[in-house]
């Protein structure tokens, strides 16, 4: 089993564990009384079994766990294990010995301990609490505390489990009396009550146990509540917060503060006073939108599904004029893996303050870099890409050849209706057999995507906008990509059609049908073409006569079954020029799902190294720093980090380092229980988000800045300008 399985298995056995432990628990209690039948007996003590076995199961895990170089194996071995392990261990050697004299000699007597009455069974019941609370305790430390906790967490934790036993303690056993040795005289008539009202003394032993009882419980509310008020006030100070210039990194030698920080609107780079202008406007707005299907859904657009195709070649200047119709929640225009310059990276709150209705902006950068990219809103970005907020955008170098058909294809769920392209049922595209076709798959949605090339062999050229080295041909795969990712196919036109599927749109399907030079019309064939979905984005695609029928559904469980290509393996390494150990920095993300505040609001959330946005801190460099990231998700989810403005070089996935073509990514997606090492070069100033392109993951908390040091942003998060990058 990989990682992400085992960690499943884990998660699996602590629930297991904590339920058996907690029942168990009840059915001792239980035993304790003279009605109790043997078959409470009998089922108390296969449960406690059956929770020792769960617990000791869960570590019997730990050495895969640390062959599979999970990262939180030590964590395991130093808490973990003691908060779970010595408990399990009192209640089994308690436990198991009182049921199964329980079980023989019935209920709990004078015999068990001289002089002690029922001494056993109260050992046996404050030993089940325990493993049970701290069973309990050890699912709190996933979900709530995080990997290596701070020592006041780690204490209230430890309280919460010691004052459960207590309570215990006190509410159950409220009064023990000696009995005395034999022959003893009969027992004296109970004691009057004493004057003015007063309780005798054995009714007031119990009446001050139970008043200590609830007492040890209130501190504990008070305690847990506290902690919360205590993180919740320190989460409400992230609206209207302006992001602060870095001075220093890393915990070095702190530089001298700024004096006159750089402000994130002046970085806009250098435009050549020659070169070519690309003029797009784009307009969004809300619109009811028409599918080929006949299905209708309410979108916000870019004036159409997806919005319009932006192309360029390398040396142009794109200059984009953003307008805002009627979108109340605000918009910006975010270059996905573009590496602009800073003030042109359409963060609200970090570059910008939200584009709102009747307000425009202007962006323009110098297309420096080719390949395939697209552009998206990231104000409240979670809600307006998955309603339609978000285009395509292809950058060509002039000096290379180009596909004799080039077909770019936006995966997209709107509301359930999943598109490739704008087309929710069949685009046909036609192409000349043994002509060259390049599909420029991207993945525009929150969630992985598995696309199925079917009728010919093909190679994966470019990968996130840079070019594989030395790609082989490849039949018998799925293409998996990442939430923001993209990938280049190429290849030769057959005889026969040639179909692609992705698993997120069920009902679409993309053709390539062959066609003679002088046969069909290409352009017409294209129903998909950006120009023919800004013209009429609700008309189906125009099928060439000669192409055949189209299914539009996958064989079953195709996608289940299919091997995915893996892309560290793929293509032919190159030689590297080695970075100089003295010149790189650490960094560790680890990502998390904990109960936290999320502007000032409790939620499960999405956390980075324990924390949720704006409270995550920020990566700090200076610029030609070089860092090396380690990144560690521990949770069930896979997280497409990308960081805005720069590219990551993979150094390994897993403790595995790259045997082909060297992995340049801008969105990387780090599965369940993976651990990627990442080399990063500061060479684009500015203040840069870093965040899970699961947009939903991002609103909940998963995101955090890269700040170069003497850069600062006037921009706030939330405050009077309604600023919410996701």
């Amino acid at each position: 089993m990989n990682i992400s399985q085992l960690l499943a298995v884990d998660l699996v056995l602590a629930i297991l564990a904590a339920g058996a432990w907690i029942v168990a628990a009840w059915m001792v209690i239980s035993s304790g009384r003279g009605t109790a039948r043997p078959r409470v007996v009998d089922l108390a003590l296969l449960l406690l079994v059956f929770a020792v076995l769960m617990t000791a199961a869960r570590y019997a895990l730990l050495p895969a766990l640390v062959a599979g170089s999970w990262w939180f194996a030590s964590e395991r071995t130093t808490i973990s294990l003691p908060l779970t392990a010595i408990p399990a261990a009192w209640a089994a050697m308690a436990g198991v010995p009182y049921l199964l004299r329980r079980r023989n000699t019935g209920p709990p007597s004078s015999r068990e301990q001289p002089g002690r009455p029922g001494r056993t069974h109260e050992w046996t019941v404050l030993a089940m609490v325990s493993a049970a609370a701290s069973a309990i305790a050890s699912l709190a430390l996933m979900f709530v505390l995080g990997p290596f906790p701070a020592p006041w967490t780690l204490a209230v934790l430890l309280f919460l489990v010691a004052g459960t036993v207590m309570i215990a303690r006190l509410a159950l056993f409220p009064v023990f009396q000696v009995p005395p040795t034999p022959p003893a005289p009969p027992a004296p008539p109970a004691p009057p009550a004493l004057p003015g009202g007063s309780p005798a003394p054995g009714r007031g032993l119990v009446h001050r146990r139970t008043t200590a009882a609830a007492a040890v419980a209130g501190l504990m509310a008070c305690t847990a509540l506290g902690s919360g008020v205590f993180a919740w006030l320190g989460s409400r100070s992230a609206d209207g917060a302006v992001i602060a210039a870095a001075v220093g990194h890393h915990g070095g030698v702190t530089a001298a503060p700024v004096v006159a920080p750089t402000q994130v609107t002046s970085l806009v780079g250098e435009i050549p006073d020659n070169a070519v202008v690309r003029h797009y406007e784009l307009t969004a707005r809300t619109e009811h939108i028409t599918l080929p299907s006949g299905e209708s859904t309410d979108a916000w657009t870019f004036g159409s599904l997806p919005g319009p195709g932006i192309e360029a070649q390398l040396g142009e200047v794109m200059e984009v004029e953003l307008k805002n119709q009627d979108v109340s929640a605000g918009v910006t225009l975010h270059w996905h893996g573009y590496d602009v310059p800073n003030a042109m990276d359409g963060v609200a709150g970090a570059t910008q303050d939200a584009v709102m209705p009747g307000q425009s902006m202007t962006y323009r950068f110098l297309a420096a870099q080719a390949g395939t990219y697209w552009y998206h809103t990231h104000q409240d970005s979670a809600e307006g890409v998955r309603k339609g907020l978000y285009g395509t955008f292809v950058v060509h170098n002039p000096t290379l050849p180009r596909a004799d058909t080039d077909i770019v294809v936006a995966g997209h769920d709107l509301g359930g209706l999943g598109l490739l392209g704008s087309s929710d049922r069949n685009s046909v595209y036609a192409a000349v057999p043994g002509s060259s076709v390049r599909v420029r798959l991207i993945n525009t949605d929150s969630l992985p995507q598995r696309y199925l090339l079917d009728g010919t062999a093909f190679k994966v050229a470019a990968v996130d906008g840079t070019d594989v080295n030395q790609p082989q041909e490849v039949t018998g795969k799925l293409l998996r990509i990442g939430a923001g990712g993209r990938m280049d196919v190429t290849f030769t036109m057959p005889e026969s059609q040639v179909t692609l599927r992705s698993d997120s749109a069920a009902s679409a399907v993309v053709v390539v049908a062959p066609s003679s030079p002088d046969g069909v019309n290409a352009d017409a064939a294209k129903g998909d073409a950006a120009a023919k979905a800004a013209d009429a984005p609700e008309k189906a695609s125009d099928v060439p006569e000669n192409a055949p029928d189209v299914p539009e559904k996958a064989q079953p469980g195709v996608f289940a079954t299919t091997p995915v290509l893996d892309l560290l393996h793929y293509g032919e390494p190159v030689a590297a020029t080695p970075v100089p150990a003295e010149n790189v920095r650490e960094e560790v993300l680890v990502l998390d799902r904990q109960f936290r505040f999320v502007d000032g609001v409790p939620r499960y959330a999405f956390t980075v190294n324990g924390a949720s946005y704006p409270l995550v801190p920020s990566i700090e460099v200076a610029e030609g720093d070089t860092v090396k990231m380690t990144i560690v998700n521990r949770t069930a989810e896979p997280h497409p980090m990308h960081p805005h403005g720069h590219h990551v070089q993979v150094l390994s996935r897993n403790g595995v380092a790259p045997s082909g073509s060297p992995l340049i990514l801008d969105t990387v997606d780090v599965l369940p229980g993976e651990v990627w090492e990442l080399l990063l070069h500061a060479d684009n100033p500015g203040i840069w988000m870093d965040h899970c392109h699961n947009l939903d993951h991002a609103a909940e908390g998963m995101m955090m800045l890269l700040k170069y040091e003497g850069v600062s942003s006037d921009f706030v998060h939330g405050g009077h300008s309604h600023n919410r990058p996701e």
